[in-house]
């Protein structure tokens, strides 16, 4: 009962970012590893994959941002409250033309999804980056500490149902993205897996072969 009430209220976005920034000190650190891991430049077109609220929208110039998420609530507040572009889309299925983007954000997506839908998303991002484009994933791991009793709390209560160790990430991107830099990190009661990786042609051949 706990989890569908969670879920029903994390729909709401005043809610998601209420309980997320009381959980992660507003997201202090999180904002902190994207400025660092992508930086802001408006020569470079980024896409915000599953954007929520548009949290993290202000961390880019406005011309330059994309975002998408699959809840309509989530898109027409971040249309409301944020500068940018922002549209309903599933990360699944991404429906822009080939190398749209030099850059792309995925924080917090990989865990609610099963292997099949990651690759699915991957091959999209892959697709509609350019070659050379980065990516930076920030996705939730297991609470690694006992005593961080809130953290364990919160993965039992929201729908995280695929909430992966480190190296789990690590070989779903391989066959689609260059690793970069990868770190684990907590923010706030959180703990993170956090990988930059580049879109290149070795990866493209590689993901192509491996599709049936």
């Amino acid at each position: 009962m706990l989890h569908a009430l969670v879920e029903k209220l994390s729909e709401y976005p005043r809610f998601f970012l209420f309980c997320r920034g009381l959980l992660e000190s507003n997201f202090t650190v999180i904002r902190k590893a994207i400025r660092d891991h992508l930086g802001s430049s408006p020569d470079r077109k980024v896409l915000d994959v599953a954007c929520g609220p548009g949290a993290f929208s202000d961390l880019f110039p406005k011309d330059a941002y994309t975002g998408v998420d699959l809840n309509p609530k989530y898109i027409r507040f971040a249309q409301e409250n944020h500068q940018g572009q922002f549209s309903v889309q599933d990360a699944r299925a991404l429906e822009f033309p080939e190398g749209s983007f030099d850059d792309a954000l995925v924080y917090g997506l990989l865990h609610h999804l099963s292997d099949e839908d990651v690759n699915a998303v991957l091959a999209g991002m892959q697709r509609v980056l350019r070659p050379g484009g980065r990516v930076l994933f920030i996705e939730d791991i297991p609470t690694e500490s006992r005593l961080n009793l809130v953290g364990h709390l919160l993965h039992w209560a929201e729908n995280g149902h695929y909430i992966r160790p480190a190296n789990d990430y690590r070989t779903l991107l391989e066959p689609f993205f260059r690793l970069e830099n990868e770190q684990l990190f907590r923010s706030g009661v959180c703990d993170y897996y956090m990988a930059r990786v580049v879109a290149d042609r070795n990866t493209e051949e590689s993901s192509r072969t491996k599709s049936p």
